[in-house]
């Protein structure tokens, strides 16, 4: 049972937008650096994916990661690549939700199983992979 309701998990993604395209970008900037031109395109792709996901629209989110597959292997990359930008992108917003809401337990707790949610995701789909 989720414990924000639809209207807060569209907040999370609307306020988390800026940290979540700013750790994408560093983590396929670095992860690109000699291919610098495919940065961009799979950035946004894995930021959709990610927006899909904090607003609590975890499949549309999955039904769009095999695209951002087809950028990475493109791009070079591989499925490590994109779990490990992943990883940032949870890390750092749990951060947020942590720090931000320290005094509001109940929706910092709430942010965060969305995050779990998103995660659950996004293990259920690796295992598919």
């Amino acid at each position: 049972m989720r414990m924000i309701s639809g209207e807060a998990s569209k907040d999370l993604a609307e306020w988390t937008a800026p940290v979540v395209i700013d750790v994408i970008s560093g983590a396929y900037g670095r992860r690109l650096a000699e291919r610098p031109h495919y940065a961009r395109p799979i950035s946004l792709a894995h930021f959709r994916i990610w927006r899909h996901l904090l607003a609590g629209e975890c499949e549309a989110a999955m039904a769009q990661r095999e695209g951002l597959r087809a950028l990475a292997l493109e791009a070079g990359l591989d499925e490590q690549d994109l779990l490990e930008a992943d990883r940032e992108v949870l890390l750092e917003v749990l951060q947020c939700v942590l720090t931000r809401f320290q005094r509001s337990p109940q929706i910092a707790c709430g942010y965060t199983l969305t995050l779990v949610d998103a995660a659950s995701s996004l293990a259920v789909d690796q295992a598919a992979a």
